[in-house]
């Protein structure tokens, strides 16, 4: 495990970050394709349904069920054009998760919003708002060891882009319940990184967060350790903001791509974290 913080302290609380699942249907009904589903169709049937294999989903829920943890933590993007049958899939997913006593707690990413219906229609809150820490984000839990975690909010949908934006007062009310969590290090989970480059990654304009710079160094002024978990670059990396070094960004891979596949182990400590990539 590689180390955030204290590497040798005990273990308060262990999770894992899985995101991007991209459950996935193709559909050609004319009612179905909007302009922007029109071409995430395309893409669809052109590229990403060979990229994401959904065949495993059984064998990867018994897998991360063997991993031991109470609680997974699902940063978004459980559809891909945020169909109805997508939605069903991943619920059925979740579901089995549960069955496996495992507490899962769900945000949307930016695909669970890829149209303004699905937004308008709060499809993805129909499906999987069981799964969501709280009925609006931002929100906080505290795992059974006392680790707290906020989810944030981001996702928006937009005409081609998918840009998120984060809402001022979202972004005061997110930095308050870290702010004013019990105290040791605190889990900070989003859909969008708040990094936009990395040695791992970097996004372009049309794929960032807007105002994640003003989360950041909101959170970076609290003092508080943090470790932010996000999805959305499909890629594991693991940086130490380079200019708040109480703040460590993580990203985690997408659960089922076919080539860099996994999810992400967090260990929580009394004073920071342990994080190790999975495939």
């Amino acid at each position: 495990l590689t180390g955030t913080g204290e590497s040798r302290s005990a273990v308060r609380d262990r999770v894992l970050h899985i995101t991007d699942l991209h459950f996935w249907r193709i559909s050609w009904s004319p009612r179905h394709l909007a302009v922007k589903r029109l071409l995430g169709m395309l893409n669809l049937h052109l590229r990403r349904r060979r990229i994401f294999d959904l065949s495993g989903r059984g064998q990867m829920a018994e897998t991360l069920a063997r991993e031991g943890t109470p609680t997974i933590l699902a940063g978004g993007d459980f559809s891909t054009t945020s169909m109805d049958e997508e939605f069903r899939q991943a619920c059925a997913f979740l579901k089995t998760l549960e069955s496996m006593d495992i507490k899962v707690y769900a945000i949307p990413g930016n695909h669970d919003v890829y149209t303004f219906t699905a937004a308008r229609r709060r499809s993805f809150e129909h499906y999987l708002g069981a799964f969501m820490p709280g009925g609006k984000l931002p929100a906080r839990v505290v795992l059974p060891g006392g680790t707290p975690v906020v989810f944030v909010p981001g996702v928006k949908p937009n005409v081609l882009s998918s840009r998120g934006n984060l809402l001022p007062e979202d972004i005061a009310e997110a930095v308050r319940l870290v702010a004013e969590s019990p105290p040791g290090p605190v889990l900070v989970v989003g859909h969008y990184p708040l990094l936009h480059r990395t040695e791992t990654y970097a996004q372009r304009s049309m794929h960032r967060l807007g105002h994640a710079q003003l989360l950041r160094a909101a959170l970076g002024e609290t003092g508080r350790t943090v470790l932010c978990l996000a999805g959305h670059v499909h890629r594991f990396s693991e940086t130490r903001d380079p200019l708040y070094p109480n703040l460590t960004h993580v990203t985690s891979n997408a659960l089922f791509h076919k080539h860099r596949g996994g999810y992400t182990v967090v260990e929580c400590t009394e004073t920071g974290f342990r994080v190790q990539p999975k495939q």
